[in-house]
């Protein structure tokens, strides 16, 4: 069994000196994953990590930062060196959600290159003390539970693509892209009951934006989705719309042709 203590070792860093940060959301699920996916999600997420609410972080020493995806997998982020804390000034806030962080501990953090081989790639198996967000690495030799391919798959095309709602955070960084640059009709089935909900993606939203905001709170600001709290849906593309100038048009056909006016979700 290979740990991640090896991995350490293997590139001249010393477990005794490095604390294993396991990044959680308190109850904001999959945040902090899909920023880290963004374009510009490290930088955002390294400027959410710097802030602490206690001196967690010893100065001189490494943190390796670690995410939870979607489904429960540790990701490794990062290694950072810490070298030194101050204070966040009044009105400080975290870039992912905006909490404020005025007076709290605010630490310089480097970032080291030395295990970028294994970001997004390597998932650790944490344990079942889940609330220790962080722990020493020497004394927690955490297993490796995979180390996946660089490589994304090809996108099967919108025709055969589908996916669970509270997965679209994790999915491959190339099928996300594409997903960011498209607008259209969406078709969401609660994959318990089979009821079926039209919606659409326009405006500032692709449909990744869109999927993403589901896969956070459950209904996506939909107040008839609002009332179904707790049930799980499978998202596919209907159709891709160029444009916001007819996508209400072609949002209405496809409600009018799959009846979920009548036998579906839609309340409109």
């Amino acid at each position: 069994m290979i740990t991640f203590n090896d991995i350490l070792h293997a590139e001249g860093i010393d477990p005794a000196m490095v604390k294993l940060v396991r990044h959680q959301e308190g109850g904001r699920r999959g945040m902090i994953f899909a920023t880290s996916r963004q374009p510009d999600g490290r930088a955002k997420v390294e400027a959410y990590q710097r802030v602490q609410s206690h001196k967690v972080f010893d100065v001189g020493g490494f943190i390796a930062s670690f995410i939870v995806t979607p489904r429960g997998d540790t990701l490794f982020f990062g290694l950072y060196r810490v070298n030194g804390v101050d204070t966040c000034e009044a009105s400080h806030r975290d870039p992912i959600f905006g909490d404020d962080a005025s007076g709290k501990n605010l630490y310089d953090l480097a970032y080291d290159d030395r295990l970028g081989l294994y970001e997004g790639r390597l998932s650790i198996a944490w344990g079942g003390a889940t609330r220790s967000w962080w722990q020493w690495a020497e004394r927690q030799p955490k297993p490796v539970v995979a180390i996946r391919e660089p490589d994304d798959p090809p996108f099967p095309g919108f025709a055969e693509f589908y996916v669970n709602l509270e997965d679209v955070p994790a999915l491959y960084p190339t099928w996300q892209a594409i997903l960011r640059s498209v607008k259209g009709i969406y078709l969401l089935v609660d994959r318990e009951t089979g009821e079926q909900y039209v919606g659409s993606a326009k405006g500032q939203e692709s449909l990744l934006a869109r999927w993403t905001t589901y896969a956070v709170n459950g209904h996506g600001g939909n107040v008839g989705l609002r009332l179904r709290k707790g049930a799980k849906y499978q998202a596919s593309v209907l159709q891709v719309v160029d444009g916001d100038d007819r996508i209400e048009d072609v949002e209405s056909m496809w409600k009018r042709k799959l009846g979920t006016r009548v036998h579906g979700l839609n309340r409109n």
